[in-house]
């Protein structure tokens, strides 16, 4: 290789061309060189083998060794001189050594994941060097009849910059690393096109960057001095283009191959992603689940062990997942003994059939105490004969608390812990069938605390649920095991007898003298507060044989019974009596016609006259009448007190009150009767509600009537009962102008001590005293009734004498100067159009 100075060359040189196309060919086939060459990296890096891994390596550098000897020479055939040009063919094919081995560099440089700049700039200036000696090689195999000499600052040129383009062309993974906005370290299709783009463009840098270095001047050339076989431009072109195929088939097999191992390195990416998701899903889910997932394997040698077991087995067991991995024996002193043998067998069981595993038992946690689980398992028969079970294990503690709780609450009392009327309803219909089966009687005891409200009320609810407690225990604690006591409810106990065998006669003897026996257990005194309590007990009692009756029949009959025994008066026993029973089914009945009555048409009003001394009706007393649309007329007495009991007297009071004003309006629209005053019974329990005033208030707001027409009628019982709210009542009422009729006086001990206390304007005297006072030898009746007279005139009261049925009974009252009289010898109740009559 000469050099040369710039005048000489300047002066001498001969000037040459290049063909722009050509030019553009060997630039392509450059960048295709390389990019053939580098996306062997992928192979490298994914292949195993280290042979296989070299062989890749020279293959790829034999890639872009010929692509940079291709590239060279289509641009020396693409450079065009005044002169004929040939090559010699020995040093033609040498000069592609040198790009093999700079092709190997590029490629040992780029295979590591991480490259450093040490390595980078080493490779760059060996790979810058290597293609440098390929092309000055090659020029020096090229024949001409001409000196070729080097400019040397061009000369250097070319080399610096073959060294810093293959610099940059190595530097790209690194780049990438930190510009890469996603993190990724490794993009390949960045990589492999950035790579081979510079590195194409340092071949072809250096290629024409030397070719301007050189120039040829007039002079014997180097024809002379190079002996061997030489070829034409020609034939340089034919091997480029065979060079060019052996690039494009190297870089088709490798980007095959390359295509296919990325499919297989993204499908083993995803299934390895996926079994990473499945993976942590899977852990995920079996750490929040309520129990262990596990696999347990029964070895064919009996042995056991637990191949996997999630986190929670030492929730569960008190034992780690790696304790029992290979020996599950550790578990076996955790279940509890009781236990043991079922789970072994029905595990046994398990795998004699493969049947699902599925059984209940008990643990003892060392930290926890005793716990239930639940274990479910499908096992699987094993090659070697074992058997695997999948599954998962519960800790079912508080289903099975919960459980128990639910059964206490739906069977038993949760007070007294005794049966309650669900299981006392199993319990009888239990005894009905075994009476039923052996023809033996048994019997049903109704019992009810006497007096038990008055504890309550007077000590406290806490107190009457102590004596409640006591009695259970102690009637629980005295019947036999058979036998059944449950609570109801409140003070009420039923007791079921069992066996009480095949008389009659006898068995009831037996169930009298268990009433005796739980009459004189509930007597015994109990400590409450401090003190002894004495209770009373009243016993219903029936006797049965086999199922003729139903259980709620039977508990009928012994509740009637025990009503009998209530009648009787305190600490009763009694047998069920049919009579009586038929007396309470039929007050049932009339209670429920009672109750479809209210808010109909079936109520109304009849009213009984009251007369002066002349005759004349002066006033009228309203009375309540029921047509049943079945029965007729039910009389007073019948529903009355019923309709007192169940607090129907409440609403039916209100109706009475609303009509007797419509009535009072009507009496006011006819002269004839403008003058009559309407008087209408009040109730206890309606008049001591809270509300009774403002309901008076609204009354009288709701029909306008003059108030002093109405008249409240009112019992001394009544009055007593709360003597303070009523005289408070009765004077606000009072000062709306209505006024008030004591009922019933002369019944009670004290009405003569409060009558000049109360607010009344007039009384009624009881009829037992008028019809008496008829009668002969009843002259005591009558200076009653003459007292009554006169101290109700002096405290300016109207009398009026309730129930005169005769006219001796009204001339005896006109002669000891009762002015106002009402009963049938004046006409019975009737309808508004009679009152007048």
């Amino acid at each position: 290789m000469n050099f040369a100075t710039t005048d000489a060359l300047g002066e001498l040189a001969y000037r040459g061309s290049h063909s722009a196309p050509l030019v553009v060919v060997s630039l392509a086939i450059a960048i295709l060189a390389a990019y053939a060459s580098i996306s062997h990296v992928d192979l490298i890096r994914n292949t195993t083998a280290r042979a296989a891994r070299i062989g890749w390596q020279i293959n790829g550098a034999i890639a872009m060794g010929v692509g940079v000897w291709t590239m060279h020479f289509i641009g020396m055939v693409a450079f065009q001189l005044p002169l004929e040009i040939e090559y010699h063919l020995g040093i033609t094919m040498a000069s592609v050594l040198p790009a093999i081995a700079a092709g190997y560099v590029a490629l040992q440089v780029l295979r590591a994941p991480c490259v450093s700049v040490q390595a980078i700039a080493l490779g760059g200036s060996l790979m810058g060097v290597g293609i440098g000696a390929m092309h000055y090689i090659g020029m020096s195999g090229m024949i001409v009849d001409a000196d070729m000499l080097h400019q040397p600052a061009l000369f250097a040129l070319s080399i610096a910059v073959a060294i810093i383009m293959a610099s940059m062309a190595l530097a790209i993974p690194r780049l990438l690393d930190r510009f890469l906005e996603n993190g990724e370290r490794y993009q390949p299709t960045l990589f492999k096109l950035g790579s081979a783009v510079l590195m194409g463009l340092a071949i072809s840098s250096l290629h024409y960057v030397a070719m301007s270095a050189a120039r040829f001047v007039p002079g014997d050339g180097q024809h002379s001095s190079l002996a061997g076989l030489t070829v034409q431009p020609g034939l340089i072109a034919g091997l480029a283009v065979g060079a060019s195929l052996f690039i494009l088939i190297t870089s088709t097999i490798t980007v095959t191959l390359r295509l296919r191992i990325e499919g297989a390195q993204l499908d083993a990416d995803i299934l390895a992603a996926r079994a990473r998701q499945l993976d942590d899903r899977f852990q995920k889910i079996a750490s929040r689940l309520p129990g262990v997932v596990y696999q347990f394997r029964l070895g064919p040698d009996g042995s056991l062990s637990f191949p996997y077991a999630s986190h929670a087995i030492e929730d569960i067991y008190g034992v780690t997942a790696e304790q029992v991995q290979e020996d599950a024996s550790e578990l076996t002193n955790v279940i509890h003994p009781a236990d043991l043998d079922g789970v072994l067998a029905s595990i046994q069981a398990s795998a004699n059939d493969l049947s699902v595993w599925r059984h209940e038992y008990r643990v003892r946690h060392p930290e926890h105490g005793e716990r239930w689980l639940q274990g479910n398992a499908t096992p699987d028969r094993e090659p070697d004969g074992g058997v695997l079970w999948n599954g998962f294990i519960t800790d079912i503690t508080d289903q099975k608390r919960t459980s128990a709780r639910i059964h206490q609450l739906a069977f038993y009392d949760e007070l007294t812990g005794l049966a309650n009327r669900r299981l006392l309803e199993e319990r009888l219909e239990h005894a009905r069938a075994l009476s039923a089966r052996h023809r033996h009687y048994g019997a049903v005891l109704f019992l009810d605390l006497d007096d038990f409200k008055r504890l309550n009320d007077t000590l406290g609810h806490s107190v009457g649920d102590a004596l409640l407690k006591t009695l259970a225990r102690r009637l629980e604690h005295h019947v036999r095991s058979a036998d059944t006591v449950a609570r109801l409810g409140g003070d009420e106990f039923v007791i079921v007898l069992e066996k009480l065998g095949e008389r009659e006669d006898l068995a009831a003897q037996q169930a009298a003298h268990m009433a005796e026996e739980v009459q004189a257990l509930v007597t015994e005194p109990v400590q409450l507060r401090g003190h002894d309590y004495q209770c009373a007990v009243s016993i219903g009692l029936t006797v049965f044989l086999g199922d003729e009756h139903t259980h709620e029949e039977l508990l009928r009959r012994a509740d009637a019974a025990m009503y009998q025994a209530k009648a009787a008066g305190f600490n009763a026993i009694r047998f069920f009596n049919p009579t009586l029973q038929a007396e309470m089914e039929e007050r049932f009945r009339l209670e429920a016609d009672l109750r479809a009555s209210m808010g109909s048409d079936h109520f109304v009003l009849h009213f009984q006259r009251q007369v002066g001394p002349d005759g004349h009706t002066v006033a009228a007393e309203a009375l309540l009448r029921w047509h049943h649309p079945v029965r007729g007329l039910v009389a007073p007495l019948d529903f009355m007190p019923l309709a007192e009991d169940t607090g129907l007297i409440r609403p039916l009071g209100h109706w009475v009150l609303n009509e007797g004003c419509r009535q009072i309006q009507r009496w006011q629209q006819d002269p004839a009767t403008a003058h009559l005053s309407l008087s209408v019974n009040v109730s206890a329990a309606q008049f001591h509600q809270d509300d009774f005033v403002s309901q008076i208030e609204r009354l009288l707001e709701g029909w306008p009537i003059p108030p002093e027409r109405l008249k409240l009628e009112l019992t001394e019982s009544l009055v007593l009962a709360d003597l303070e709210d009523s005289m408070y009542k009765m004077e606000q009422i009072r000062a709306l102008g209505i006024r008030f009729s004591m009922d019933d006086f002369g019944t009670g001990y004290s009405s003569m001590a409060y009558l000049s206390r109360l607010p009344f304007d007039e009384v009624k005297i009881d009829k037992a005293f008028v019809q008496a006072a008829g009668q002969s030898g009843h002259g005591r009746d009558r200076v009653i009734i003459e007292a009554i007279i006169n101290l109700a005139q002096s405290l300016d009261m109207r009398v009026v004498a309730e129930g005169v049925e005769t006219a001796e009974q009204f001339e005896l009252l006109a002669e000891i100067e009762c002015h106002y009289f009402q009963g049938y010898y004046f006409g019975r109740p009737g309808p508004a159009t009679a009152i007048m009559g």
